[in-house]
């Protein structure tokens, strides 16, 4: 009788012990599950960063290419600016021409008037 008893309690301990591996497996199963779970946030984070690079890269090349064609429109700009400085030495020139020859033609009237007195000049 005292045999069958220690017995009972031995398969009921061995039961308690299988129950609880059975529990530990259900854990470690989790525990994988969620490290798997881990795992595949991981790789989208990574496509993430990997994506948000190459709009960083991209937005670094209209950065780049902005930059060129602000530094071509000063070019041009300056270029302009020298362009009216030309066509205003040029519009000075012609005004000194134009006072030049106005000096000319009194002179010659002048000229004609003291020649030829009689000679009405318009």
């Amino acid at each position: 009788m005292n045999n069958e008893h220690h017995i009972m309690e031995s398969e009921h301990h061995t039961m308690d012990d299988e129950h609880r591996i059975i529990e530990s497996e259900h854990h470690i199963m989790d525990s994988e599950h969620h490290i798997i779970e881990s795992e595949h946030h991981i790789i989208e984070s990574e496509h993430h960063i990997m994506e948000s690079e190459k709009h960083i890269k991209e937005s670094e090349h209209h950065i780049m290419d902005n930059e060129h064609h602000i530094m071509d429109n000063e070019q041009h700009i300056m270029e302009g600016k020298h362009h009216i400085m030309d066509y205003e030495h040029h519009i000075m020139d012609n005004e000194q021409h134009i006072v030049d020859n106005t000096n000319h033609i009194n002179d010659l009237e002048h000229h004609i008037m003291v020649k030829y007195p009689h000679t009405i000049v318009n």
